[in-house]
């Protein structure tokens, strides 16, 4: 048992660089993460804790009205008991003086970092947020970087790793909704259309998230039963679209030859969802669970995809755009017969994220206990 409540802090990025809750996973899920620390009855006290100039979030972030608290890393680490670097990387002397307390720090890590650290040293990238040398009591991790990162962090973290749940809720999505509801705006699946509008939200930043299978799903697809599709949208490409690559790929395309796929900006997904999509097609590479999918299953929108990490929508494997295209064409000629049953499965799924759900506030619990002990 602890002889007391805990004070805890996670580190959180402010500056603007991003202002936009839907431009990076891992704010979002910072958020759930403090959001769910909060409800743990060994908790006293969470803040997020800053780094830098700015002292207050920006608006885009979207958090103005979910009292939260935020303080300087700098006036509060000598009071923390457990420290948890979330979107900021600390230094060294941050943990030297949390464990001079008797507190705990803990590196929440929920990117592919291992993958990313590789595109750096092949293509002589800038290099990211990885290891400082900072003495960490654990590494906490999710279930999509399992596979490629758990002993990566854990040999150059010095450090046992745990696998926690990956949590969600629609907190910022139902902002949107509510935005679009306004407009008269119906976010969510219409069943009805025969021919279907198709998009895909894939980053596009590194190679673990691309669009390179979605444009052969569709194109293949598009070829064998083009009355089926009415547009594609391939959002987060408008800034590839003069990369030779990119130019020489999408150019052999017939769904860019007739102008069926257009190429898009980064935009905040449930409103391009409820604007102009009616499916999603998705493919990641050792990243199985990500926000995008949770919010097309939200709004029961059909969701195409290769996660085995994903127990709802409609899965190919791997990297076989033909299973992918034969799915796409099933999906657009069916759906609308399965939707309601669809909607309860992925509504079910999505349940299980919860920061409410009573496994995953326990799972949290235990592994900040197991700090202590």
């Amino acid at each position: 048992m602890l002889s007391k409540k805990l004070y805890v802090g996670i580190s959180f990025y402010l500056d603007d660089q991003c202002s936009d809750i839907w431009a990076n996973g891992a704010v979002q899920n910072i958020i759930f993460l403090y959001l769910l620390l909060k409800k743990l009855s060994i908790v006293e006290n969470v803040s997020l804790v800053f780094l830098g100039n700015r002292t207050t979030p920006p608006k885009g972030l979207m958090i103005d009205d979910l009292e939260i608290k935020i303080e300087s890393l700098n006036d509060v680490v000598d009071k923390l008991d457990l420290l948890i670097e979330g979107t900021v990387m600390i230094e060294p002397i941050h943990c030297e003086l949390v464990h001079n307390n008797g507190g705990k720090v803990v590196s929440y890590r929920m990117g592919n970092d291992f993958i990313m650290e590789m595109e750096s040293f092949v293509f002589n990238k800038e290099p990211g947020r990885y290891f400082n040398g900072c003495n960490y009591d654990a590494i906490w991790t999710l279930p999509q970087h399992e596979n490629t990162c758990f002993s990566y962090f854990s040999i150059v973290g010095r450090a046992p790793v745990y696998i926690l749940p990956h949590i969600w809720e629609p907190i910022f999505s139902d902002k949107i909704i509510e935005k679009l509801k306004k407009q008269k705006i119906i976010f969510g699946y219409q069943p009805g259309s025969k021919t279907k509008r198709i998009a895909s939200f894939e980053a596009n930043i590194n190679i673990l998230k691309t669009s390179y299978i979605p444009i052969l799903i569709c194109e293949q697809a598009y070829r064998k039963n083009p009355d089926l599709i009415k547009h594609i949208y391939m959002c987060n490409t408008f800034d590839k679209k003069d990369q030779k690559a990119f130019h020489n790929f999408i150019g052999r395309t017939d769904i860019v030859k007739k102008n069926i796929m257009t190429v898009e900006r980064r935009y905040q997904m449930p409103d391009f969802l409820a604007r102009y999509t009616d499916v999603v097609v998705a493919h990641q590479w050792e990243n199985g669970l990500n926000y995008a999918y949770y919010d097309a299953l939200y709004g029961g929108y059909p969701l195409i995809h290769n996660s085995t990490l994903l127990p709802v929508g409609y899965r190919y494997d791997g990297f076989n755009a033909y299973s992918g295209a034969e799915i796409l064409i099933d999906v657009i000629e069916h759906h609308d017969a399965n939707y309601e049953i669809y909607r309860e499965e992925a509504n079910s799924f999505l349940t299980n994220l919860s920061i409410n759900n009573t496994k995953n506030i326990k799972s949290h619990e235990e592994l900040i206990l197991n700090l202590f002990k």
